[in-house]
């Protein structure tokens, strides 16, 4: 205890330099932590956006394809979904066929990738097909056979308009080209330039009809009510589709590959700057400790020369700075609370400056709420407390390296 009153007695010497080292200590690692808050708040945003648009968290295919994406390449949705039916845990199943496909108009032609869906299940759930994004006609009803919602940029390069009719052109499951008439119902615009200019939306049955299997689909995509629960919800499936040659399911991890990726690689680039900013709180730490230390040179020769071995100054010293550690980490995590609780209610929005982006082909809202990663808050803290005591390893060593009676002589 009486080593806990000298060394806080010690650190309140100098008011100023203990005052902005615990200004340090605390504000790197309240930023440090906020931020990873936030970043790990924009991942489940990521994640959010990209599950409901794309794949979902899990989603039935044919094996073959995610890797190759050929239309002739289905399985039927009769077989699969009754491997959904009655499971816990899954709150949506979205049934699509994606095929490549020429959009011809009276004027242009361009190549488009044709989404078959069911309207009224994607409207609750796919940020894509919201009324917002809506900029002409509206979109078109679940009973519609025979109308389309296109981007803005194709309907302009195609130079049509809602109401006009718009025929497509793709190989039907034969192998034969075959085409269809729509009409445009609504046009969209979604920011992403390649979804802009290249998207079709239309009835899922007009569309497996006109490729000759009204039963044929390329992607069932499960949305999950907890994230967490996607593991056991991968393994389950996986046994209910092992005696189904023609369907196997996957991971949003792997039908979305690009974005899980672009997760990967931005974590570990934060990662890396908060190593960067630890080593500069580290030299910081060093360099005030150093000239507290160097200042009391004489009172640590005089203490050695009444007998105070170099074992207990030493310690003395080592106790300073774990109180400046453990004070700096705590006002650093109250400060990080108060951050995080403020991200988390109202969310960051950067709409203003940035609009929505574009992430892999993926619309990604710009409007954050951070998350809470308490393991991750408490392990910085900690970190924050050791970065701290080891700084003080080199003043130690510098402070008893002097002799007592030259210390006392020369400062």
């Amino acid at each position: 205890m009486l080593w806990l009153k000298l060394a806080w007695r010690n650190l309140w010497r100098n008011r100023t330099r203990t005052l902005v080292l615990l200004a340090v200590i605390s504000g790197s690692l309240a930023f440090v932590a906020w931020m990873l808050n936030v970043s790990y708040g924009s991942y489940e945003k990521m994640i959010e956006d990209a599950v409901r648009m794309g794949s979902g968290h899990l989603s039935l295919h044919h094996p073959d394809y995610p890797q190759e994406r050929l239309s002739e390449l289905f399985f039927s949705g009769n077989e699969a979904m009754p491997l959904l039916e009655n499971r816990a845990g899954i709150i949506k199943t979205l049934p699509r066929l994606y095929v490549s496909a020429l959009a011809r108009s009276s004027r242009d032609n361009r190549a488009v990738m044709i989404l078959g869906v069911d309207f009224e299940g994607e409207l609750e759930n796919n940020p894509l097909l919201q009324p917002s994004k809506t900029v002409s006609g509206k979109i078109p009803a679940s009973d519609t056979q025979n109308l389309a919602y296109i981007g803005n940029r194709l309907a302009e390069n195609l130079r049509i308009d809602v109401g006009k009719k718009l025929v497509v052109m793709f190989q039907d499951l034969s192998g034969e080209i075959t085409s269809k008439l729509y009409r445009v119902g609504g046009i969209f615009k979604s920011g992403v330039n390649q979804l802009d200019s290249g998207t079709i939306f239309v009835n899922r049955l007009s569309l497996a009809t006109a490729l000759g299997n009204s039963d044929a689909l390329h992607e069932i995509a499960i949305l999950l009510a907890d994230r967490e629960q996607l593991p056991e919800q991968l393994a389950q499936l996986q046994k209910a589709c092992a005696g189904h040659k023609d369907i196997a399911v996957f991971s949003w991890e792997t039908t979305s590959k690009q974005i899980a990726d672009a997760i990967k690689m931005d974590s570990a680039q934060f990662k890396f700057m908060i190593f960067l900013l630890y080593v500069l709180v580290t030299i910081g730490t060093i360099n005030l400790l150093l000239m507290s230390i160097l200042e009391r040179t004489r009172e640590f020769g005089l203490l050695r020369a009444i007998g105070l071995d170099r074992r207990r100054i030493g310690g003395l010293i080592f106790c300073e700075a774990t109180l400046l550690g453990i004070i700096g980490a705590l006002a650093g995590l109250v400060l990080t609370i108060v951050l995080s609780l403020y991200s988390w209610h109202y969310g960051l929005d950067f709409s203003n400056m940035f609009g929505e982006a574009e992430v892999a082909g993926m619309l990604v809202s710009m409007k954050v709420n951070s998350t809470w990663e308490w393991d991750w808050m408490f392990g910085l803290a900690a970190g924050m407390v050791v970065v701290v005591i080891l700084a003080a390893i080199y003043p130690v060593k510098k402070a008893l390296r002097a002799a007592p009676a030259e210390a006392m002589r020369h400062h």
